[in-house]
């Protein structure tokens, strides 16, 4: 398995993980194959990749580390939460935690994780996407880094929940293709409070979930929002969602982007460690991210190029490779090696096979 461009699609190819409608309906099945007219509608609805099965592909390991289900019930309950909010001012929250529940035990039962990023998303479900991603990181990164399940599922509750407020703020400036103006910047800044004035009088809903709603933009120099806080004032649970928060913004495709590659959003925090994130929650973060996810185009540093066939636990960046072509772009052979086992040997770079 593996995951293709749908400008690179020529048509024929065989689904491998299937592509949900906003109501958790099949809009490409598994096993089917690619027509272009399929292309096509994909395009329209955003989809910019999928993930086929292929002879180039064969060995490929590639999991999800929480259930489809779980992921996909997960965008339906956000998405609940806030369309809700957003046409009729009220909550409907008791389903959020049995969602942050089952993301919770999702993660609990798997063993020696490495995150590779399989979701498949539409532009129109970005936000709950986003939420249900950065509230699978949080977990994970919260159980490894020692806390209780009550303070674990506290910190789901809270990711699941904290862009909440961003119902409130106007789309053509949340999905505004250019630059913010200064104006347009501060309006987006008071979705934080926004999301925190609808949870604060929930009696059930913790108060480590509400500061992460009120506070996931703080950086740990002062120099976030909404109050500036720096250090030990801000709470950790606010620190590792913070962290995830911009994780999954910065590998996601935006209105006035393209996606970072997931080895420059590792180096953007490992080179803001001490100024805007927590320097050793960062450190605990990148041990269970693949640099270079199963599946994905690499080239090395002797100009040949391959694709990811899986990794290598507790070393994210040297996982095993398959090598298609020479630096001449031949190859009688395909040839398999375990970057673990050759030094020399290394990646330099991503790109779309």
């Amino acid at each position: 398995m593996r995951r293709v461009l749908i400008d690179n699609l020529k048509g024929n190819e065989r689904v491998a993980r299937p592509v949900y409608s906003l109501n958790g309906s099949f809009l490409l099945s598994k096993g089917i194959h690619i027509k272009k007219s399929y292309v096509v509608r994909l395009r329209e609805l955003g989809v910019d990749y999928i993930y086929i099965e292929d002879e180039l592909s064969e060995g490929v390991e590639l999991k999800d580390f929480i259930e489809e289900k779980t992921r996909e019930n997960c965008k339906k309950e956000v998405k609940k939460v806030l369309e809700n909010y957003s046409t009729q001012g009220h909550l409907e929250l008791t389903n959020i935690v049995s969602a942050a529940q089952d993301i919770v035990e999702d993660v609990l039962t798997q063993r020696n994780i490495i995150v590779n990023l399989v979701d498949i998303r539409r532009k129109d479900e970005y936000t709950y996407a986003h939420s249900v991603n950065v509230c699978a990181l949080a977990v994970l990164l919260s159980i490894k880094l020692g806390y209780n399940k009550n303070r674990v599922k506290d910190i789901a509750i809270g990711a699941l929940l904290h862009d909440l407020g961003k119902v409130l703020i106007p789309e053509e400036i949340l999905n505004k293709p250019g630059k913010l103006t200064e104006k347009e910047y501060e309006i987006v800044k008071q979705h934080v409070i926004y999301g925190y004035e609808a949870i604060s009088e929930a009696s059930w809903i913790s108060s480590i979930s509400k500061v992460i709603i009120l506070t996931h933009h703080e950086n740990v120099d002062g120099s976030g929002y909404p109050f500036g806080w720096s250090g030990n004032k801000i709470n950790s649970a606010t620190k590792i969602i913070s962290i995830c928060n911009v994780f999954d913004s910065m590998v996601t495709k935006k209105p006035y982007r393209e996606a970072y590659k997931i080895y420059e959003v590792i180096e953007f925090l490992i080179a803001n460690k001490g100024r805007l994130f927590d320097e050793e929650i960062v450190d605990e973060f990148i041990k269970y991210i693949a640099v270079y996810p199963s599946g994905m185009g690499i080239i090395t540093n002797e100009g040949k190029k391959g694709i990811v066939l899986k990794q290598n636990n507790g070393f994210p960046s040297r996982p095993i490779i398959r090598i298609l072509e020479d630096e001449n772009g031949k190859y009688d052979e395909w040839v398999e090696i375990d970057l673990m086992e050759n030094k020399k040997l290394f990646i330099v770079d991503t790109y779309e096979i």
